[in-house]
């Protein structure tokens, strides 16, 4: 029987737009359009994390920064197949590190109310208040 193939996390690794796009949409159920998300990331992004099971990218999340004390965590995702294994608390824990090491003061992040629990686990993120405007 084979091995399964070693899961491996990385900062800021090269990414191809393809291979996001469609963990974006198998993660979000949504369509299949290729986004540019390689142009996205290297104008905006303080940094990201990958997880990589052998070659197949099956987790991602991106930190972007106001250039200075601030960061914010977005597009959390998991690949469905391999959702509720740890890979999303492995990819925020990693972004946290992450941003200690880049000196980051604050790390804000905001949710659909169904992942409160993921969100304010023990060694994560604590409640605040906050307003979002949709658009």
């Amino acid at each position: 029987m084979d091995e399964p193939s070693q899961l491996r996390f990385a900062w800021r690794e090269e990414i191809d737009d393809q291979e996001l796009s469609a963990l974006h949409s198998a993660a979000f159920v949504g369509d299949d359009a290729l986004e540019p998300w390689s142009q996205r990331l290297e104008r905006y992004s303080l940094g990201w994390v990958v997880a990589r099971r052998g070659e197949s990218l099956v987790g991602f999340c991106n930190v972007i920064t106001d250039g200075g004390r601030h960061a914010f965590l977005l597009d959390v995702m998991v690949h469905p197949e391999h959702q509720g294994t740890g890979i999303g608390r492995s990819l925020v824990l990693h972004a946290i590190e992450e941003c200690r090491a880049l000196e980051v003061e604050w790390l804000h992040v905001d949710f659909e109310t169904d992942l409160g629990a993921f969100y304010m686990a023990e060694g994560l993120f604590r409640r605040t208040t906050a307003g979002i405007l949709r658009l």
